[in-house]
C-alpha cells in the first residue's frame, strides 16, 4: 500500500515558521534562505519536516538521480516523492517507486495549454473543465516524477486516461481548488490530511 500525507499550511504563522526552521537541517535551511518569498521559505522547511515525520527521524541523508529525483541514502526499500503548491505540501511513500503532484488551480487559457501538452483523448476529456484539466495535468506530472524524469519527459507521449499495464493513477480534489494525483504500481492507497500545527506537537 502507498501512503499519501498532505499537510495544510494555512494556519502557519511566523512562530510556526521559526519552529520549523529551527528544526531543519543545515542543507534545508540553506535552501529556504535562497527563496525571496516567505511562502516559498515555508513550503521548503515544511517539506523537510514532513519527510522527517514520515521517517521518524532527522538523522538521514538524501541523494538524487540524474534527473533530480531524491531518495534517502541507506534505505533502498523506501521510496518517496514530495510536492507542494499554495497551502499544501504532499508526500507519498511506499516500498516501490511513487510520483505525486499537487497543484493549485489557476486561471489560464487551459484549452491552449491542453493543445500543447495533452493527447487528443485528454483534450476531449477536459471539455473546458478546470478540475478535469488539473486532474490530467497533475496526473502527467506524477507520472514523470514516478519515472524519475521530472519535466524533462514528453507529456504528449503518454495518456493519463490509458495507463500502462500495472500502473495506477489516484486523483483527489482538495478544498475545491487544489488537485492532487499519485502515480504508482499499487491499486490501494491510504490518504490523510494533517494540519501543520499537528506536526509540531
Amino acid at each position: 500500500m502507498v501512503n499519501i500525507l498532505c499537510m495544510d499550511l494555512s494556519s502557519a504563522d511566523e512562530k510556526v515558521y521559526a519552529q520549523l526552521y529551527g528544526k531543519a537541517s543545515p542543507e534545508r535551511r540553506h535552501r529556504a534562505d535562497r527563496y525571496p518569498r516567505q511562502e516559498d521559505k515555508l513550503r521548503c522547511v515544511a517539506s523537510g519536516a514532513l519527510l522527517e515525520y514520515v521517517l521518524g527521524t532527522a538523522d538521514y541523508q538524501t541523494e538524487t538521480n540524474g534527473h533530480g529525483k531524491p531518495r534517502v541514502k541507506d534505505r533502498p526499500g523506501f521510496h518517496y516523492n514530495l510536492s507542494h503548491s499554495g497551502r499544501f505540501v504532499a508526500i507519498a511513500w511506499g516500498d516501490s517507486e511513487v510520483g505525486v503532484d499537487v497543484q493549485r488551480h489557476k486561471r489560464a487559457d487551459l484549452d491552449a495549454l491542453a493543445a500543447r501538452w495533452f493527447t487528443p483523448q485528454e483534450q476531449a476529456y477536459i471539455q473546458g473543465s478546470c478540475q478535469r484539466f488539473y486532474e490530467i495535468w497533475t496526473g502527467k506530472e506524477s507520472y514523470l516524477k514516478y519515472m524519475g524524469k521530472g519535466l524533462s519527459g514528453d507529456m504528449r507521449s503518454f495518456s493519463v486516461l490509458d495507463p500502462a499495464p500495472g500502473l495506477f493513477y489516484h486523483y483527489r480534489l482538495l478544498e475545491g481548488d487544489y488537485s492532487l494525483s499519485l502515480c504508482c504500481a499499487d491499486p490501494q492507497i491510504r490518504f490523510r490530511i494533517l494540519d501543520i500545527r499537528q506536526l509540531l506537537r
